[in-house]
């Protein structure tokens, strides 16, 4: 078995600690959670002493040092910079989340430090850059003819676009999943501790909730359907995200002969299923931040319905129906926030397109973990709203059908937790011989 060193740059806090280094064989307790001289009575006060911990990986001794800005000079590790918690570092963002109106200036900034840096460090520097966002940085940001090909990039994506080998373009599941929950900058660790309470909810007004935030595309269509059936188990949730001009400039578009289906959509559905963000006092949610929204999420969202249909990416999905200039530029990300949230709180949950669950079942198999089947076959959830109209309107049928959902969630929760825990797709790779293959199933 063999030694490693991982300067990681950024200040330490113990949140980084897991998410970096997760499956690490150490005591908890020696892991810090605050230092006298720097964040003892603060916990957002930077800690600016170098910080190092050693721990056992598969066998393997794992040296990490938390140093910030130091040490790039240093030739006996690898050397981990992350996009995103650059950004929170920097005070650029307050949570964590893909922000489109800094992208271009950060990527520029980020490549004229790092590249310059290879000719010292050749392909010890590792970039990672997981935005769980539905788009291939690789190609649409030029990555690949602007970022040296000896630097690793670490992904959301379980492939690039490119059209030739990528031997630098790096999947990582597990730091992935652990990204969504430290740093918990939106709560969602939260949601795993609140589903034990959530469990002995049994008032729920609805079968199905389909929540939309932004009314476009996909979620339109659904949406239009779902009144059609007029099915009284069946409701949509509609954010107040576009009602406000202060906080959201877009507005739905009006189609060519200017009928407003946003308008028909609020006039059909009931009064409480307008989520109101903005309240008076106690009520107000905030602005449009993504830890306002998740925090509005848990506590107004869940209590709806007994299942939710969530809109969740779908690479293929999107390949045959965006513009052909985007086709290259669509990622293999299949995951967000909104079926990890559901994960965590244990919420019976179905996505838009069947990819999300062959996502998880396939990495769940990877890694040795038990599988349940999911009690419905299809790739478009529209395709089956007329069987989901139908079993929601008779009760034995739906007995069955929610028994069978929750027997899926909960068995995706268990695992899921149970994975991460014991496996570092990051760590994985460190400690892998130069000729392993990136980490890929799909």
């Amino acid at each position: 078995m063999g030694k490693f060193k991982i300067y990681i740059h950024h200040y330490y806090t113990y949140e980084l600690f897991w998410l970096y280094c997760h499956g690490l064989e150490i005591e908890p307790e020696t892991v810090p959670t605050w230092f006298m001289d720097w964040n003892r009575y603060n916990k957002s006060s930077k800690v600016k002493e170098e910080v190092i911990l050693n721990g056992v990986y598969k066998g393997n001794d794992i040296e990490i040092v938390f140093c910030n800005k130091n040490n790039w000079d240093k030739e006996d590790g690898f050397h981990l910079f992350d996009y995103s918690v650059n950004l929170l570092e920097e005070n650029a963002v307050s949570d964590r989340g893909f922000n489109s109106n800094l992208m271009n200036v950060v990527n520029k900034k980020n490549l004229d430090f790092l590249n310059p840096k290879v000719i010292k460090l050749q392909n010890k520097i590792h970039y990672v850059y997981i935005d769980w966002e539905g788009h291939d940085p690789y190609i649409m940001e030029g990555w690949y003819k602007k970022m040296s090909p000896k630097i690793q990039f670490f992904v959301d994506e379980t492939k690039t676009n490119s059209n030739k080998e990528v031997p630098n373009h790096h999947f990582v599941f597990t730091n992935l999943i652990w990204s969504f929950i430290y740093p918990n900058t939106l709560g969602i660790r939260d949601y795993y501790f609140f589903g034990d309470y959530l469990k002995y909810k049994n008032d729920y007004k609805y079968k199905i909730n389909i929540p939309i935030r932004r009314l476009y595309g996909d979620k339109e269509k659904i949406a239009d359907e779902v009144l059609k059936l007029n099915n009284p188990h069946i409701s949509i949730t509609h954010s107040s995200f576009n009602s406000s001009e202060q906080i959201n400039k877009w507005k739905s578009e009006l189609t060519e002969d200017g009928f407003d289906f946003r308008k028909k959509l609020l006039d059909s559905i009931p009064d409480e299923n307008y989520i109101n963000k903005r309240g008076y006092g106690i009520h107000d949610w905030g602005g449009e931040w993504n830890s306002n929204n998740m925090n509005e999420n848990m506590w107004k969202m869940f209590g709806i319905s007994e299942v939710c249909i969530l809109f969740e990416h779908s690479p293929e999905h999107d390949r045959h129906t965006g513009a052909k200039e985007r086709y290259a530029h669509v990622g293999n990300n299949y995951i967000t926030e909104k079926s990890i949230s559901h994960i965590m709180v244990g919420k019976p949950f179905i996505p838009f397109y069947r990819a999300t669950i062959d996502f998880y079942d396939e990495w769940l198999k990877y890694y040795g973990k038990k599988t349940v089947e999911f009690p419905l076959e299809y790739d478009f959830i529209l395709d089956k709203l007329d069987y989901i109209d139908q079993i929601t309107r008779d009760e034995e049928k739906w007995k069955l059908f929610l028994e069978k959902i929750k027997l899926y969630v909960d068995n995706l929760r268990t695992q899921l937790i149970e994975l991460i825990h014991e496996n570092n797709s990051y760590l994985d790779y460190v400690i892998s011989e130069k000729e392993n293959k990136p980490l890929s199933i799909l």
